[in-house]
């Protein structure tokens, strides 16, 4: 099944010595169960504003028992995160001004669906790691709705 869908993401990051940072997007994009029996999302968003403006697009697959998701990120920005719970993952964080590597240790996780698939909502908790400090306690929310203008 195909839906097109509104999808509201969230970020919040906290870092030592400097104000929480939330940053909220709202896009349109698709949603499908696959024949695997997970759940993919998939969207375009562009971050920043102006000249530091940066367009990534999307891919999130939730597990088919909904205890872990993992997002690819391609276009601007590249990377692949995975989050589950207790779940450790090293990653390579491209950006247009370089990479880093780091470690998503995710604190928590749920996802969330309604009956007839119209709402979803997953919540990861995790913190970011980079040569063994933690530089951010973050959270990612994604909110899905089934499209009223579809």
């Amino acid at each position: 099944m195909r839906k097109y869908v509104d999808i509201h993401v969230t970020g919040i990051h906290s870092r030592p010595g400097e104000p929480t940072e939330k940053v909220v997007t709202s896009s349109s994009g698709v949603y499908e169960d696959m024949d695997d029996g997970r759940y993919k999302l998939e969207y375009d968003e562009e971050q920043g504003n102006g000249a530091a403006s940066v367009k990534v697009h999307n891919k999130v697959f939730v597990a088919s028992d909904g205890r872990g998701m993992e997002i690819l990120r391609g276009g601007d920005t590249q990377n692949r995160l995975e989050f589950g719970e207790n779940l450790e993952y090293d990653t390579e964080y491209k950006t247009p001004y370089g990479s880093m590597t780091m470690k998503v240790i995710t604190k928590s996780f749920d996802f969330t669906k309604s009956r007839n698939d119209d709402e979803m909502k997953v919540i990861a908790e995790y913190e970011l790691e980079m040569d063994g400090m933690v530089v951010s306690d973050s959270m990612i929310i994604i909110e899905i709705k089934k499209s009223e203008t579809r």
